[in-house]
């Protein structure tokens, strides 16, 4: 499968699991949900790591465990910071200027991976870049006229890097490891992370588990966790990480979609034309990247 293609899946699946965490967080707290999505999304993937072991190339030899931990322990540790500044801000900003504001690490990709790893940004991928902006912004503000600054902001903002920083650093390790590697090896850390932070207050079983939170558990841990960052690991493999922001940037519409079919949420006119804005940068970013010549958005070859 074309490896744009297949990144897409992984914006579909978050976005399902939009509506699905906004059900289960009325049930759960913060903490002991993110706990429990990414330690099912971690026996997830060691339960896909056979077929995954299966996909890889003939005669391709995997390197030894070891060499991953640093790598797994880095992305770990960046899903864990980014979710804990976005919810942190969120409880100090409002939903609109948080979904704009997180929306910025499409802008932020390119930048970081040009500076860290000297990744040739063309003047294709900044257009797309710009577009995804345009159509976020449109797509997360519900009210044009109610746009304010809060004291949370920074926090959202500081997030948006840090998941910046997941991206690019993705974009880095994935040619270098098998993707049941790499994927097993960032959600088991992050999972350690999670249960680290809330060794406090617990998990929060029993009567908060109930038969109708299970199912949302599952959605966003084996779906929304383990399966779909692996998806990433595996697209970004053969993509630059400008090229794979733009195609991340669809969780937008996708969950905006979700969320009007499963709990009757709907966009008003504006935001509508920001979701066409962001298919449409993705769609760009896609015809650029299939054209020779300068516009292409493929990574100049490594030094």
């Amino acid at each position: 499968m074309d490896p744009g293609l297949l990144l897409l899946l992984t914006p579909v699946l978050w976005g399902a699991t939009f509506p699905g965490a906004k059900l289960a967080l009325r049930r759960l707290p913060v903490l002991p949900f993110m706990a429990w999505t990414r330690t099912l999304g971690f026996l997830a993937i060691l339960v896909m790591v056979p077929i995954l072991r299966r996909r890889s190339r003939p005669g391709e030899a995997s390197p030894p465990l070891t060499r991953v931990i640093g790598p797994g322990i880095l992305l770990g540790a960046l899903i864990f910071v980014a979710y804990l500044l976005q919810t942190e801000g969120l409880a100090r900003t409002t939903a609109t200027n948080a979904g704009f504001i997180t929306g910025l690490y499409v802008v932020f990709t390119p930048v970081l991976a040009a500076m860290l790893f000297r990744h040739r940004v063309g003047r294709a991928a900044w257009t797309a870049v710009g577009l995804s902006l345009i159509g976020l912004g449109l797509l997360s503000i519900q009210h044009l006229e109610q746009v304010r600054v809060h004291a949370g902001d920074v926090l959202v903002m500081a997030s948006a890097v840090v998941w910046a920083g997941h991206v690019t650093a993705v974009g880095h390790y994935s040619p270098r490891f098998p993707a049941w590697m790499l994927s097993l090896a960032q959600m088991g850390a992050t999972a350690i992370f999670q249960l680290v932070a809330l060794s406090g207050t617990g998990l929060h079983t029993g009567q908060a588990l109930s038969a109708k939170v299970w199912p949302l558990l599952v959605l966003t841990g084996v779906f929304g966790s383990g399966i779909a960052y692996t998806i990433q690991i595996m697209g970004q493999q053969t993509l630059t990480p400008a090229r794979a922001v733009v195609i991340l940037a669809g969780e937008a519409i996708f969950a905006a979609l979700f969320s009007a079919l499963w709990i009757g949420d709907r966009l008003s006119v504006h935001q509508w034309v920001g979701a066409a804005v962001v298919l449409g940068a993705m769609t760009y970013s896609e015809l650029s990247a299939r054209r020779p010549g300068p516009a292409n958005l493929e990574p100049a070859s490594a030094p």
